[in-house]
């Protein structure tokens, strides 16, 4: 009886505590925001597949696939760096103002590059100008609902990013609605992508009036702007290169879809992925509550305690979303109306892999909060290597079965590297 009481009453003491801390009140604010926001976003991706014809939607899953690799370099890195460097000093606003004022230089120096290799990639993949333009304008937009996220995240201002995240899909889903009621013609895959692209704009200066102004500053010494751009940007470009290698990775599956089967394939794939925003919301709240205090407590012994824990929650919830994957084929027929039922062999192969995804990512959050993008790097060239091998073998030959067994099977290597990284760092010979 003492030993089943030990564990009850330490159980309890911890929930007192984060709720003391307002850890979960916290938790549970963001985690529904994201909730509503991935609904939003959600239905706005059952609406354009419903509106679209197969071949409309295997171009607009195409196009689609390039705005989050178009993102990774508008951000390069940002996101991350900005909670690294900015949740330590929110009470020093000298220092702030150094901080954002190097961190929206790096934003300008990232937009001229992504200009660059949007405009060479488009003339040598020959693809539309319009798509190329909305894509580059849409993830530039987006990279600044990143930014500003991350100062929401650094200062611990949780309510008022739960009402900033659902904003864009608001909007996005609200235009779309009027768009397709009162167009004179049916709405295009390009239509589609303008909507998306377009629409988060309206929410930028929300942000001012969400964020206390009185806790920010935008400039300081013009040697200190110059010393901190430098570090950020070589924080910056591991971490960018990591988000850059595991987007492309998740990505890239579409694009050789399209290259060795039809557009319907491309379609029947970008619909299997949908029902996955729903880990998004996880993924992103995980991020937003455990990384912020992984990087304050990195020269703490806490941090190995925190670490622990924040796995074990990720393996709860992956516990309790398992038996979901039984849903797929009800789910996809509720949806679609039956439009995609070859979606539904494809989402099942990949649901696991997202199980996964979601008991390694404190992991991950860990190495950019210890200093290590470098590191984190590494492991997504691994992945995206081994994803390169996969899809070339699986692909041409079983198609959308194919590419996510060749998604799952690419992210093995590095998941077992991320844990033998971190078995070595943290064995007793070393405590």
């Amino acid at each position: 009886m003492v030993r089943l009481s030990t564990p009850l009453q330490s159980f309890t003491e911890t929930f007192k505590r984060l709720r003391a801390s307002g850890f979960i009140r916290s938790f549970f604010s963001v985690g529904s925001s994201k909730v509503v926001a991935s609904l939003l976003n959600f239905v706005f991706m059952v609406y354009s597949v419903r509106i679209l014809s197969k071949n409309e939607n295997g171009f607009f899953q195409y196009y689609s696939g390039f705005l989050p690799v178009l993102l990774a370099i508008a951000e390069f890195g940002l996101p991350a760096a900005m909670v690294r460097y900015l949740s330590p000093m929110t009470e020093d606003k000298r220092r702030i103002g150094v901080l954002l004022a190097s961190s929206l230089w790096i934003k300008w120096m990232a937009l001229f590059v992504l200009i660059v290799v949007t405009v060479v990639a488009a003339f040598f993949l020959r693809e539309n100008a319009l798509a190329a333009f909305l894509l580059v304008f849409g993830s530039f937009v987006l990279s600044f609902n990143s930014y500003f996220e991350s100062i929401f995240v650094s200062f611990g201002q949780y309510q008022s990013l739960s009402i900033w995240y659902p904003l864009p899909n608001l909007i996005r889903l609200l235009i779309l609605y009027f768009a397709d009621q009162f167009s004179a013609r049916a709405l295009n895959h390009l239509d589609i992508l303008a909507v998306f692209s377009i629409a988060p704009a309206f929410t930028i200066v929300l942000f001012f009036f969400l964020f206390p102004r009185e806790k920010l500053n935008w400039s300081g010494d013009r040697a200190e702007i110059q010393q901190q751009t430098k570090d950020l940007a070589s924080f910056n470009r591991y971490a960018f290169l990591a988000s850059l290698f595991a987007i492309v990775s998740d990505r890239m599956e579409l694009f050789f879809l399209n290259k060795y089967h039809s557009n319907e394939s491309v379609a029947a794939y970008g619909v299997a992925l949908q029902p996955f925003s729903g880990f998004v919301i996880l993924f992103s709240v995980l991020n937003s509550i455990i990384y912020p205090k992984l990087s304050r407590l990195t020269e703490n012994k806490e941090f190995t305690g925190y670490l622990a824990k924040s796995m074990l929650m990720a393996c709860g919830f992956a516990l309790a979303l398992a038996p979901w994957v039984f849903l797929g084929d009800w789910f996809f027929s509720a949806l679609f109306s039956g439009k995609y039922p070859e979606s539904v062999p494809v989402f099942q192969l990949l649901y696991p892999n997202y199980l996964f995804q979601l008991i390694f990512s404190p992991l991950g959050m860990a190495l950019f909060a210890l200093g290590q993008p470098r590191l984190l790097a590494m492991l997504a060239l691994v992945r995206l290597v081994f994803g390169l091998v996969l899809d070339n073998l699986l692909i041409p030959e079983y198609g959308t079965m194919g590419a996510a067994g060749a998604f799952f099977l690419g992210q093995i290597p590095s998941w077992l590297l991320l844990s033998g990284y971190f078995l070595a760092y943290y064995r007793p010979s070393q405590k």
